[in-house]
C-alpha cells in the first residue's frame, strides 16, 4: 500500500512541483485496495509492484474523471474502483502457480474479467434506475447558479467574508451603481481586498468626473471656436495631412461657391488649387509647410484659386498649425483671403504712375511694358501681336495758329475716337506730341490689320471743331506685325514708324505695313540687318519650302528645299530679299547653317516614315562652300541627323568656280567621296567652260528658267537647251530644267532628252505637309506595284 502513495505521489510531484497530501493518501488506499483484490495469491514483490501501479491508476483515474467533468470526482472512486478492477486483474499476471501467457493465464484472465463485467453491470444498471426513478419524484440536482455558489451555501445558507464581497460587487454591476462602497472588515485578507476594491472605484469615478469636466470645458470651446469661425469675414479651412478639407466655415461657403456638406472630407488641393501648381502645394503639405520653398506656415502667402464655378481670383493664405509640446500637429487650419479687389486698386495705381496726364491714355512706359509682356506671351495668349504707329499729319500748324490749347483739345478729342474704334484689350497709348502707338494681339494677318487701319482712318477723317472751325484730322499710320516671342519692343515699334513714314511719303492720310523693302534703303539698312540677324538668332522665322522635281514619266524623283522668311504672320518674304542683305552683312553662313539643320532634320523625319524618300537638294553659296567650317560642320549636321550623302544634294552657281577652282575641286570631291551629289544651278548664265566642266566632280546641269521659257517657241532658246543637254550627256551628266509652265516646254525637253524637270507645271513650292502627303501616295503607288 505504502508503494502505491509512493508512485502516485510521485506522479503528482513530477508534473506540478509540489505535494498534494490527499494524492499520497489516495495512492496508498489505492494500493491497499488492489493488494488485497489479489494478496492471498501473490508473492511480496509482486505485492509492492501491484500497489505501484495501483497508485499510478488512482492519478489517471482522477484526470480522466476531472477531464470529462464528472459530478464529484473525488478520490475514493478512482482509489477504490479502478484500483480494485486493476488488484482483480493483477491475479492473473502476478499468482505463483500461473506461467504468462500459457492457457491458465488466459483462462484466469478470462475469468477475472468476465467477474468484474458482471459486478460492473449489476452494480451500475441497478443504480442507474434506482437513481432515475427517484429523480422523477425528487430532484437530485440544483441549480446552475447554486452549483455555482456551492453546497454550503445553497443547502446550510452559510456564509463567508468572500461571498459577501462577491454579492455587493455584483449588486454594483446588475446596478451600475458604484458610489456604494462595499463593506470592509479591517483585520482580514478579505476586508483588505475590499479595501482596495473601493479605493480603484473612488480613482476611477475621480477621473471621471475629471473626464466629464474636461468635456465639458471641450464643448464649450467648441461653441466659442464655431462662433468665431461662423463670424470671421476671412475663409477658414482645416485640412490633415492628406489634405482633407475638416473644417470649412460660411465665409469659405461664399468664396469658394460651395456648402460645407459638399466638400467635408473631401481634397482641397483637388478641388480648389489649380493643376500648374497642385504639385508644388502637394510637397508644401508633405513638409508640413516648413520647406524653404512653396507655402509656408506663420506666413502670408500668394496664390491663384479656384471657385466651385472654376473661376479663378488670386488670395493671401496664411497657415497656422496646432502645436503639442514641440511637434507640430497633423491638422493645419488655413486662413484664406479673396484679395481680388486689393489686386485690382493696385492696378489702378499703377495706371496712374503710367498714364498721360492730358488724354487719359497709357505712357510711353508702360506701353513698353506692356509690349514686353505680349510678346513674352506669344503661342500662349495670342499667335502675334500688331503695332499701329499714328502720327497726326500738319498738328503743327494746328498749334502754331489756334494755339496749344486747341491742339490739347485735339490730341484729347484723338484719344477719345481711339478708344472708340478699339477693342477693350487693346493698349494705346500717347507716344509723344502728336504721335500715338496702339497694340492689338490675337490672330493678326495683314487682312485683319487693314480692316483696323481703315476704321481708324474713318473715325480719324471726321470734322473736329476747334475754335469755331471744322477741321479735318489727317493721320499716317504705319503697322508693324510680329509672331517672334523673341522680337524686342522697340525693334516691333521701329518697324512701325518706318512704315509710318513711308505712309507719310506715299501721300499722308493713309497707312503702310512694314515690308523688308521699306528697310533696306540707306537709313534703314542697319535696321533691317538688326531684324535678319534676330531672325537667325531666334530661328523662328525661316520656314521651308520643297518644291518637288519629277523625271519624263512625271515620277517624283527629288525636292530642292527653298526657304522663306516670315517676319509677319503669312506674309513670306522671298530669299532674293533677304539673301542679298545677309551676304552683305556676313550672315549668310549663319543663316545657311540654320537651313542646313532645317532641312536634315526633316529629311530625317521624312525617312523614318518613309524610306523612299528622294534626294533633297539645298543651294549653297560660294563663300560658305569654301569655308573653313564648312566641311567639319557638315560632318557635324551629318552625324547629329544620321544623314547619308546620298540623301542630299548641294546645288552652287557657276560663279562659284571664279573664285579658287582649285580649292573648288578640293572640296567638291571630298563631297563626292561622301556620295553627296553637286549640281550647277542657272547653267549657262554665267562663266560655263568646258574645262572646268571636265575637271570639276558635278553630277548635275540645271538649266535655267530664261532659257527653259520660251524654249519651245524661239529658236535661239530651243538651241541653247539642246546644246546643254547634249553637252551633258557627252560628260556623262543627267540635267534638269527648272522653271517648267507648260506641256510645250515639258514635251520638247523631254523630246531631246532632258532627264528631269522642276517647275510650276508640275509643283509649286510646297509646305512640309503637303509634301508629307506627297511621300505617303508615292509609298502607296509603290506598294501598290
Amino acid at each position: 500500500a505504502a508503494f502505491g502513495g509512493l508512485s502516485a505521489s510521485a506522479l503528482f510531484v513530477s508534473r506540478h512541483r509540489f505535494l498534494d497530501v490527499s494524492i499520497m493518501l489516495n495512492g496508498v488506499i489505492a494500493g491497499l485496495v488492489a493488494i488485497t483484490a489479489s494478496a492471498n495469491v501473490v508473492e511480496p514483490a509482486s505485492a509492492a509492484l501491484i500497489g505501484i501501479i495501483a497508485g499510478l491508476v488512482m492519478y489517471g483515474g482522477e484526470r480522466l474523471m476531472l477531464k470529462m467533468r464528472l459530478d464529484d470526482a473525488l478520490g475514493v472512486v478512482p482509489a477504490h474502483l479502478f484500483a480494485g478492477v486493476w488488484g482483480t486483474l493483477a491475479v492473473a499476471f502476478f499468482h505463483q502457480s500461473i506461467t504468462l501467457f500459457s492457457d491458465a493465464f488466459w483462462a484466469q484472465l478470462s475469468s477475472q474479467l468476465t467477474g468484474i463485467t458482471v459486478v460492473g453491470l449489476f452494480s451500475f444498471t441497478l443504480a442507474w434506475l434506482a437513481l432515475n426513478l427517484i429523480n422523477r419524484f425528487i430532484p437530485l440536482r440544483v441549480s446552475a447558479e447554486q452549483e455555482y455558489l456551492g453546497m454550503n451555501v445553497t443547502e446550510h445558507n452559510a456564509t463567508t467574508e468572500l461571498l459577501d464581497l462577491l454579492n455587493s460587487m455584483h449588486t454594483q454591476e446588475r446596478q451600475a451603481n458604484f458610489n456604494q462602497r462595499v463593506p470592509e472588515e479591517p483585520f482580514t485578507e478579505v476586508g483588505q481586498i475590499a479595501r482596495q476594491y473601493n479605493r480603484v472605484i473612488e480613482r476611477v469615478q475621480h477621473e471621471m468626473a475629471q473626464r466629464d469636466s474636461l468635456l465639458s470645458d471641450f464643448k464649450s470651446s467648441e461653441k466659442r471656436k464655431s462662433a468665431i469661425l461662423n463670424s470671421s469675414m476671412d475663409s477658414i479651412v482645416t485640412i490633415n495631412l492628406e489634405g482633407n478639407i475638416l473644417e470649412f466655415n460660411p465665409a469659405a461657403e461664399r468664396t469658394f461657391g460651395c456648402l460645407q456638406a459638399k466638400v467635408i472630407n473631401r481634397n482641397f488641393i483637388e478641388l480648389f488649387i489649380l493643376e500648374k501648381d497642385r504639385p508644388s502645394v502637394t510637397e508644401s503639405l508633405k513638409s508640413k509647410f516648413v520647406a524653404s520653398s512653396g507655402l509656408l506656415i506663420n506666413r502670408r502667402n500668394t496664390l491663384i484659386l479656384r471657385r466651385s464655378t472654376s473661376d479663378t481670383f488670386p488670395a493671401e493664405i496664411t497657415i497656422t498649425g496646432t502645436t503639442f509640446g514641440s511637434s507640430i500637429s497633423n491638422e493645419f487650419t488655413l486662413h484664406i483671403r479673396d484679395v481680388t479687389r486689393q489686386r485690382r486698386l493696385q492696378e489702378k495705381l499703377r495706371e496712374l504712375a503710367y498714364s498721360d496726364p492730358l488724354t487719359g491714355l497709357y505712357n510711353r512706359t508702360y506701353f513698353l511694358d506692356a509690349l514686353q509682356i505680349a510678346l513674352r506671351n506669344i503661342h500662349q495668349d495670342s499667335d502675334s501681336v500688331a503695332v499701329f504707329f499714328l502720327d497726326l499729319d500738319r498738328f503743327k500748324k494746328i498749334n502754331d495758329t489756334l494755339g496749344h490749347k486747341a491742339g490739347d483739345e485735339l490730341l484729347t478729342e484723338v484719344a477719345a475716337r481711339l478708344i472708340n474704334v478699339t477693342r477693350e484689350r487693346d493698349t494705346i497709348c500717347r507716344w509723344g506730341g502728336d504721335e500715338f502707338v496702339i497694340m492689338m494681339t490675337g490672330n493678326h494677318d495683314e487682312t485683319t490689320v487693314v480692316t483696323s487701319a481703315t476704321k481708324i482712318l474713318q473715325v480719324m477723317r471726321e470734322a473736329v471743331n476747334l475754335g469755331g472751325r471744322d477741321l479735318k484730322i489727317p493721320t499716317s499710320i504705319g503697322i508693324s506685325i510680329t509672331s517672334d516671342a523673341n522680337c524686342q519692343p522697340m525693334t516691333l515699334i521701329q518697324q512701325a514708324d518706318i512704315a509710318m513714314y513711308n505712309a507719310k511719303q506715299a501721300g499722308r492720310d493713309n497707312f503702310k505695313i512694314f515690308e523688308l523693302t521699306m528697310a533696306r534703303d540707306a537709313s534703314d539698312q542697319f535696321n533691317f540687318e538688326q531684324t535678319l540677324r534676330q531672325a537667325i538668332q531666334s530661328a523662328q522665322q525661316f520656314v521651308m519650302f520643297y518644291q518637288p522635281k519629277v523625271n519624263q514619266h512625271r515620277e517624283l524623283v527629288g525636292l530642292e528645299a527653298l526657304v522663306r522668311l516670315e517676319l509677319s504672320p503669312g506674309k513670306f518674304t522671298s530669299p532674293a530679299e533677304f539673301i542679298p542683305v545677309a551676304e552683305e552683312s556676313g550672315q549668310i553662313i549663319a543663316l545657311e547653317e540654320l537651313i542646313l539643320r532645317l532641312v536634315f532634320a526633316q529629311l530625317a523625319s521624312w525617312h523614318h516614315t518613309n524610306p523612299l524618300t528622294p534626294r533633297v537638294s539645298i543651294n549653297l553659296s560660294g563663300l560658305h562652300l569654301l569655308s573653313d567650317t564648312f566641311l567639319p560642320f557638315l560632318n557635324q549636321c551629318m552625324e547629329e541627323f544620321a544623314i547619308p550623302g546620298a540623301w542630299i544634294e548641294f546645288e552652287v552657281t557657276e560663279s562659284v568656280f571664279l573664285n579658287d577652282i582649285e580649292r573648288c575641286i578640293q572640296v567638291l570631291q571630298v563631297l563626292q567621296g561622301m556620295e553627296i551629289a553637286i549640281s550647277i544651278d542657272d547653267f549657262g548664265t554665267g562663266y560655263s567652260s568646258l574645262n572646268y566642266l571636265k575637271n570639276l566632280p558635278v553630277d548635275v546641269l540645271k538649266i535655267d528658267r530664261s532659257f527653259v521659257l520660251e524654249c519651245a517657241s524661239q529658236k535661239e532658246d530651243a538651241k541653247i537647251c539642246s546644246t546643254i543637254i547634249e553637252l551633258a550627256s557627252t560628260l556623262g551628266l543627267s540635267t534638269i530644267a527648272e522653271g517648267v509652265e507648260n506641256q510645250a516646254q515639258f514635251e520638247f525637253l523631254a523630246a531631246h532628252g532632258c532627264d528631269n524637270f522642276q517647275g510650276y507645271y508640275f509643283y509649286r513650292p510646297l509646305s512640309v505637309t503637303r509634301i508629307d502627303e506627297l511621300l505617303a501616295a508615292t509609298l502607296e503607288v509603290s506598294e501598290t506595284h
